[in-house]
């Protein structure tokens, strides 16, 4: 999953949304050097109609960008998140990376994270190539990242996450963390497709694999981690939705 992408397939389309030429330009000419197909455009409006036309593997957007073409108004910290939102509720599967030149972003990507969504990063401009072709592999996969500048947004995430968390579903949580390690990379990738919301064919057709093998890795990941016995022991929580969790803290723990 995390190696989906090396850069070496231009069939890997990725929309590059900045409204500064200069910027857009130079990580447009990057991604094509690495042999990516590349989209671009300068504001949300052309964005989406580039990403309603090509379902991109994968975004990277400017968090500031105007709404449209000509347009002056520029709501820094705003727009770009706006279309981040806009298009994962239409496109779930595409790996969002946001790019931004101010740390002071946090608190909005903090609250879009908050609302479940994975497949998305944070970055800061400026950073290694290494740092945002890593970002892309990792939303690719399902993952969210946090540039290890701005670590307080995911102290902030998992602080808030796991206050909100029941008695019950901490220990359910809890278990699912201590045990990930146990799964091998087959079953890691679906755990990871499953805390993406993923159903079984879903999951077969991203690993090229039959629904019946895709079944087959399912429970032995529900197995493996204990979530097997909770619709007898907690009828009333979802394995899904804890597994969800559980990867959400390990995402953003992680250093």
């Amino acid at each position: 999953m995390a190696g989906a992408i090396e850069g070496t397939d231009s069939s890997v389309s990725v929309l590059v949304v900045d409204s500064n030429l200069f910027n857009r330009r130079g990580v447009r000419n990057f991604l094509r050097r690495k042999g990516f197909h590349v989209l671009e455009a300068g504001d949300e409006e052309t964005a989406w109609q580039l990403a309603m036309a090509h379902a991109p593997a994968i975004a990277v957007i400017d968090i500031s960008n105007p709404r449209s073409a000509g347009d002056p108004t520029r709501v820094r910290n705003n727009l770009g998140i706006h279309f981040a939102e806009r298009l994962k509720a239409a496109h779930p599967a595409t790996g969002v990376v946001l790019f931004s030149a101010h740390e002071d972003c946090g608190r909005e990507v903090f609250n879009l994270i908050s609302t479940g969504l994975r497949g998305l990063a944070y970055i800061l401009k400026g950073c290694s190539p290494s740092v945002l072709l890593n970002a892309m592999r990792e939303v690719v996969a399902g993952r969210v990242v946090i540039d290890a500048e701005v670590r307080t947004v995911s102290e902030m995430l998992i602080t808030e996450i796991r206050t909100c968390l029941t008695p019950e579903e901490n220990l359910w949580v809890e278990r699912v963390l201590n045990r990930l390690h146990t799964l091998t990379p087959r079953e890691k990738d679906v755990a990871t497709l499953l805390a993406s919301a993923y159903n079984n064919d879903g999951i077969a057709q991203a690993l090229n694999v039959t629904p019946k093998t895709a079944e087959s890795h399912i429970s032995h990941v529900y197995s493996k981690l204990g979530l097997s016995e909770l619709p007898v022991e907690a009828p009333h929580l979802r394995p899904v939705v804890i597994l969800a969790k559980a990867h959400l803290i390990r995402d953003l723990g992680a250093k």
